[in-house]
């Protein structure tokens, strides 16, 4: 992991450099804090800095592992984003620029040219730092044409001849395999947390469904018991009123009964 953060001398403008390992799901929101609180800063508190006086910020933000991870994207391994009116594109004040350059996205785009070589200076140094130099071999042939490349790959081998520094860079990357194992877990563990989430989303909806269904099967229930008082009494209030008028008549219980075909003792019931 490398963090620079640097101002040219002749232009005034600022560099936000970073390498990261494994940039993770909050690394876009982190890169633009980085590169608005580099904006910010070149007018000191306390000082009379003048707003004509900022100068233009770049965050360069170089990736081994990918951030824009949708299939769509896969062949996009350089992206550069600016603050841009959304009708013309046009830039509102051409300040504030982030790249993102995903390395292994590059090399496995690369894999799929028929010569797989590089097609300029950009994707030359994109494949130099995306590999690992093995300074027991010569430089790859693909970009040793390149005079800066060859001078930054004579740096390294000269530091990889030095004990001390070799160790401290053996550290360095262990600490880098820690910090990556770990990003990884924890990425695979917010994974699980959404899967969850989803399984307990799933499993309260269905329960809200069996309630409701439940619920309904009651209603019902509760309609046809209603349904069916409510003729029972109109039965019996037709009955109570077919034996009244009979016994107005003078017809005995036993009559009735055997008229209306129920026993006398509904008869003297009702």
């Amino acid at each position: 992991m490398l963090d620079i953060r640097a101002k040219d001398d002749l232009s005034g403008e600022w560099v936000n450099l970073e390498v990261q390992v494994n940039p993770g799901f909050h690394y876009p929101p982190r890169s633009k804090f980085y590169l608005a609180g580099m904006y910010r800063d070149q007018l000191e508190k306390g000082k009379d800095g003048l707003y004509s006086d900022l100068k233009a910020c770049y965050g360069i933000h170089i990736l081994v592992g990918t951030l824009f991870d949708k299939p769509e994207e896969e062949d996009f391994w350089f992206n550069h984003y600016a603050m841009l009116n959304t009708r013309t594109h046009k830039a509102l004040v051409n300040h504030w620029h982030l790249y993102y350059i995903e390395l292994e996205k590059y090399l496995r785009s690369l894999e799929k040219k028929a010569e797989a070589r590089p097609l300029n200076e950009l994707e030359e140094w994109t494949l130099f730092i995306g590999t690992i130099q093995d300074n027991d071999r010569p430089l790859d042939e693909r970009i040793n044409h390149n005079p800066m490349i060859r001078e930054v790959y004579k740096m390294i081998e000269t530091f990889t001849k030095n004990d001390h520094l070799r160790e401290k860079y053996r550290v360095q990357e262990e600490f880098i395999r820690v910090q990556k194992t770990n990003e990884y877990m924890t990425e695979k563990m917010r994974q699980e947390i959404i899967r969850l989430g989803h399984e307990v989303e799933h499993f309260m909806a269905e329960q809200e469904r069996i309630t409701a269904e439940n619920k309904a099967a009651l209603q019902a229930q509760e309609r046809e018991r209603a349904e069916k008082e409510r003729e029972k009494a109109e039965k019996e209030a037709i009955m109570k009123k077919a034996i009244h008028g009979m016994r107005n008549q003078g017809l005995p219980d036993e009559g009735i009964a055997s008229i209306l075909g129920i026993s006398e003792a509904v008869v003297r019931g009702l």
